[in-house]
């Protein structure tokens, strides 16, 4: 019965006409509230967010719709509590039930390139006079989207010149954090390397071998780049966009 409640009050907030679709489900528990305070585990809090198959399943649920429910999980940041991005990152897929469906999408990785390039043509955001909190948000937004970005060249069928764009874009960014070094320090520019390698592999795995270290470099599992492997990345990110 709670089932059938819940797919007719779907159906109803997908039936509107002429009317721009409001979000059809939000997590019931939130970080700060007296209800997640309570959890005693990682485990409780990755249980609690899950969002429901009758959502996922929802046939005009879109791609645009489950990414804004994905980077609302109120977890996601926890990508960057590993100092192995590639750890932070198998973890989210392994607990989270809405980023596995995200990625089964055929356009997942054009949307998630498209909220990317929003994101660094407005970074002129930082220089305004918003809280430090709202800067924070747009700074971590960023880095997620860049490591989301690099996971959806290697999780689904991208031609090389997707991934040229998407290297492109990516190049971009860390061009425009340069210009913004003291509010992208530490994982700021780390999100950007570790994308840029896992791109630059994906494009040809041979790309490796320039590396220092190879497949072994910090590079492709922290982003975390000594100078000598910064100037082989720039160099092979620079060649692969023309």
């Amino acid at each position: 019965m709670k089932q059938l409640i819940l797919i007719f009050m779907i159906l109803i907030s997908f039936s509107a006409t002429g009317q721009e679709k409001k979000a059809v489900w939000d997590y019931p528990v939130k970080p700060g509230s007296e209800e997640w305070k309570k959890f005693q585990s990682n485990e409780e809090m990755v249980n609690a967010c899950q969002i429901p198959d009758a959502i996922l399943s929802f046939p005009t649920l879109s791609t645009e719709e489950l990414a804004d429910l994905c980077l609302r999980y109120p977890l996601i940041n926890d990508i960057f509590a590993f100092d192995n991005l590639n750890s932070g990152l198998n973890k989210l897929f392994g607990d989270f039930n809405g980023i596995r469906a995200f990625y089964r999408k055929n356009d997942v990785s054009s949307n998630l390139l498209n909220r990317y390039v929003q994101q660094i043509q407005s970074i002129s955001f930082l220089d305004e006079k918003y809280t430090d909190y709202e800067k924070g948000k747009y700074i971590v937004t960023m880095s997620l989207l860049e490591v989301l970005l690099c996971r959806s060249v290697g999780q689904n069928d991208v031609s090389y010149e997707n991934a040229k764009e998407i290297l492109k874009a990516l190049v971009n960014g860390y061009e425009r954090k340069i210009k913004y070094a003291d509010y992208f320090k530490g994982i700021g520019f780390r999100s950007n390397v570790y994308s840029r390698v896992h791109v630059i592999s994906e494009m040809n795995k041979q790309n490796m071998e320039r590396l220092p270290q190879k497949e072994n470099n910090p590079a492709n599992f922290s982003g975390m780049a000594d100078e000598q492997t910064l100037q082989v990345i720039d160099e092979l990110s620079y060649q692969l966009i023309k």
